[in-house]
This record gives C-alpha cells, structure tokens and sequence, in this order.
C-alpha cells in the first residue's frame, strides 16, 4: 500500500489516483460500501454511524460527571479534545452525504486526463496522483503521533487518556476499571482520529488535484498557435476544446466548493476556542508530558485547516498563470474568429476559483493564521494581566 505514495506499483497514473486513499479509508469506517458483503457493511455502518453521533456525548458527559476528581490539567486536556469532537459528527454526515457527487468528478478527471499525452504532462499528473495520497498519509502520520503521545502521557500520569463516559465505570476506584476505561478511550480516540484524518484531507487532496488540472491547461493554452503545423481550425478547435476543459474544472470546483464548504467552516469555528483553551494549559497548568502531547495537538489543529487552505490560496496564483498563459499565446498571428473566442475566454477566466466557508469565511491562509493568531492574544492578555498565577493559585 505504501508503494502508491512512492511512485511505485503502477506505470499509468490518473488524476483520480489522487482519491486511492482516501475512499478505501472512507470504506473502512463505513462510508464507502464496496461490492461483496453488503448486508453485513451496512450493519458495520450502522454502528459506525452510532459511535459517531454519539461521540460528542461520550466525551463530554465522562468529564463532566468527574469533574470534581480530575485535576485542571485534566479538565483543559478533556475539554480541548471534547470541542473538537463536537464538529465531528457534522462533518462527517456532510461529508458521507457528499460521497456520490465526489465520486461523480472521477469520471471528469478521467476524459481531462486523456487530452493530456505529452511527457511533461504524464508526470505532473503522475506527481498529483502521488501528492494526493502523501496528504492523507501525513495528516494520518500527525494525527497517531498525538494520539500516541495523548496515550502515552496519560498511562505515565495514571490517568484516562480522554476520561469518556462509560456508565457504571469510575477510574478511580479500582485498578481493572482504570484500565477498562484506558482502553475504552484509546479505541475511541484512534477511530475518531480516523475521522478527522479524513475529514480534514480531503478538501486539501481535491484543492489539489483542481490545481494540477488549471496548471495543465494554463501549459497547453500558452502553446496555442505556435505549432506551424497545425492550420487556423486546428488552433481554434483546439482553443475551443480549452474552454470546455476549463468549463469542466468550473464544474469539478463547485462540487468540492458546496462540500467542503459545511466541513471548513465548521472546523474554523470550533479551532479558535480548541487553540485558546490549548494554549491555557500548555503556559499554566500543564506537567511536562501533558505539555508534549498538547503542543503536539496544538499543532495538529493548525494542520487540519493548513493544508487546505495553502493550497486553496495557491489555487488563486495558478488562476493568475492561467489568465497569463491566454496573452503568452501566439494570438496576433491567428485569424479573427479565434481572436474572438479568446477575448470571450479571457472574461471567463479572470473570475478565479475561490472557496468560501457557507459562503462567509473564505478559505485562504490569511483566514487560518487568524485563527492562530487568536491563541496567541489569548496568551499575552493572560500574561499581561497575570491571571496565570491567579488561576494556579
């Protein structure tokens, strides 16, 4: 499985490559029904679905009931975890929801695909369908990493790792229901874990591949014309063709817009107040092993609007290329007709392709470090006015 994220494995790479990982982990957790067994996969499902509608309340009721029991640290370790997964269920209704009309953009990939036969084109796709798959597995690499270390830290400190609700179970009284609700907790950190890995690479996997194909196309447009081989309806049908292309990538764009649209904004919402509260234990409260695991988890926040939204600000520059790629055409030596279609294309093409959080917020890196930037207000007010040593005390 690894091969794939290597380059290695296959000779022919696809656009749609770039998916691989994901829908065969969107099987896994229930998502992605596949051909064999499917009465016992929905009932997979079923349960599935169960854990996660419900995972808010396991992971707020646990700590709320033990609250007077648990140290502040803690308190902030589970409240820091509990609010992000309270936008778990949200994005992952929206995003199982949307699984047909991501899976309907393979086709449209594929027949874009096909127009492109030049080597350099062949490995830049080869490239996307790579880098798609390398996103899923780095985001599944940084999330075990803080789940590990949350584990880690907790068995050290001797406490529950999240202190979910288990009814009739207290931690406290006994060594087996300790490690009964150890285990409990890992399990349901892993599989959500699992979620958000999904839920928060996919936006950036398909940003990605919309990327790939607008640099494509700016390439060949920025060829037309200077093939002397090629007659005067040659270049306009081939300009012709570039516009359907991009009308294609329009359309690839407003699926992957109207889905992640819900899970983006979603997560924008909720990191302000999970970085904040991150933040207030790392400087105050925190022990030196709880402090690794919520740096770690700090980070891991920042990283699951990150990519997304770096790719989707560099998705504006390729729209610039793309609108320059038109004027670096061999334009003033083609005949009027196809002057004309390419004064209708360049209109079309300077709208560039944004995405916007139910369309409010937009999806950029200046929208992300905002949200960081929160965090760190946070910090120097609470430093400034020095409520840390209040509150320690």
């Amino acid at each position: 499985m690894l091969d794939l994220i290597q380059g290695r494995g296959r000779k022919v790479f696809a656009s749609r490559d770039a998916v691989i990982y994901l829908f065969n982990s969107f099987k896994y957790l229930g998502n992605n029904p596949p051909d064999k067994y499917r009465i016992p996969y929905y009932c997979y499902s079923i349960v599935a679905l169960f854990v996660v509608l419900l995972s808010p309340v396991f992971c707020n009721v646990g700590w709320l009931r033990d609250r007077n029991k648990l140290s502040i640290t803690e308190v902030l370790t589970c409240v820091q975890a509990s609010l992000n997964v309270i936008g778990i269920p949200i994005k992952c209704t929206a995003l199982a929801m949307a699984q047909k009309n991501l899976r309907s953009i393979e086709p449209i990939l594929s027949k874009l695909d096909e127009r492109y036969t030049r080597p350099e084109e062949r490995v830049k796709i080869r490239k996307c369908a790579i880098t798609g798959n390398r996103l899923v597995f780095g985001f599944g690499f940084s999330y075990g990493l803080y789940g590990s270390l949350t584990i880690v830290a907790a068995l050290v400190g001797g406490h529950a790792p999240l202190t979910l609700w288990l009814p009739n179970v207290d931690w406290h009284r006994s060594v087996w229901e300790y490690w009964l609700q150890a285990s409990f907790d890992t399990l349901m950190l892993l599989y959500l874990l699992y979620h958000q890995v999904l839920n928060d690479s996919y936006p950036a996997v398909y940003i990605y591949i919309i990327r790939t194909q607008i640099q494509l196309l700016a390439n060949r447009i920025a060829r037309l014309g200077y093939d002397e081989k090629k007659s005067a309806d040659d270049n306009y049908n081939e300009l012709l063709e570039c516009i359907v292309m991009h009308q294609e990538i329009l359309g690839i764009a407003g699926i992957v817009g109207d889905v992640i649209s819900v899970t983006v904004f979603t997560q924008f919402f909720l990191a302000a107040a999970i970085l904040g509260v991150t933040m207030i234990n790392i400087v105050i409260f925190a022990d030196l092993s709880t402090k690794i695991a919520s740096v770690t988890y700090y980070l891991g926040v920042l990283l699951q609007t990150s990519a997304t939204c770096y790719h989707a600000s560099f998705l504006l520059d390729d729209c610039d290329d793309l609108c320059q790629a038109i004027f670096n055409c061999n334009w003033f030596t083609q005949n009027k007709r196809f002057n004309n279609l390419l004064i209708y294309f360049l209109h079309r093409s300077q709208y560039s392709i944004r995405f916007f959080g139910m369309k409010l917020v937009p999806i950029n890196l200046a929208t992300n470090l905002s949200v960081a930037k929160f965090s760190f207000t946070l910090y120097t007010f609470i430093q400034k006015m020095g409520l840390g040593e209040d509150l320690k005390g």
